[in-house]
């Protein structure tokens, strides 16, 4: 068995991948890796009596054999950006697929799980651990070891193209509503930060790493 990272991330590669990699990697075990937005999926389609007595899913997607790993999984991580103030889209119908796994049997009960979200807010990382909680933790009952929140500080307004003139997008807020902060602001490729070069979330995923190890 292995420990499956799953990201809900619509940007390959970006932080929250190579954080879920980070993390995984540094358990030293045999691992899996997804990101949902390069699979074709539906949300769950409420069909019970393909799943109610198999607590397995009878769609037959992209996503099936991922959720037989997941069945199997020694540990789990899973991440997502905050997406107006909740999971992606890809995430959350990543979540409704595992009704599946919670009818007469809570197949996932006890799972070593780690979450991992990023946002550009502070009261993100609150409700990064609120949403993982309320969706994943109570309904499953998963066995949580943590929660991991990076503030990458890129709003999408950094490559918007209207950064400059928008007073409603992250950018605005970022820089305190200031008119003079805003204009003087430059968009260079040092705004665009990467989670390695901030020791402190590379020590903690691997710290999780190190959790997962234990297993």
């Amino acid at each position: 068995m292995a420990i499956v990272g799953i990201s809900g991330s619509p940007i390959p590669d970006g932080n929250t991948d190579r954080i879920t990699q980070a993390i995984l990697k540094a358990s030293g075990k045999e691992t899996i890796f997804v990101n949902l937005s390069t699979l074709s999926y539906t949300p769950c389609r409420a069909c019970a009596h393909l799943c109610a007595l198999s607590n397995m899913c009878g769609l037959e997607d992209d996503l099936l054999p991922y959720l037989k790993e997941i069945r199997d999984a020694d540990a789990l991580v899973l991440s997502s950006p905050i997406h107006h103030g909740n999971m992606t889209g890809w995430m959350y119908s990543f979540f409704t697929r595992l009704w599946c796994f919670g009818h007469m049997n809570v197949v996932l009960r006890g799972k070593p799980t780690v979450f991992v979200s990023v946002g550009i807010a502070e009261k993100d990382r609150q409700r990064g651990s609120q949403v993982f909680q309320d969706r994943f933790s109570r309904g499953h009952e998963l066995k949580v070891l943590g929660h991991l929140y990076y503030r990458s500080l890129i709003p999408p307004c950094l490559k918007c193209g209207a950064g400059r003139i928008c007073r409603r997008g992250g950018l605005w807020h970022l820089l305190g509503k200031d008119e003079k902060a805003l204009e003087n602001f430059q968009f260079t490729p040092d705004k665009f930060r990467r989670f390695e070069d901030d020791p402190e979330t590379v020590n903690e995923a691997k710290r999780y790493g190190n959790l997962l190890a234990e297993i």
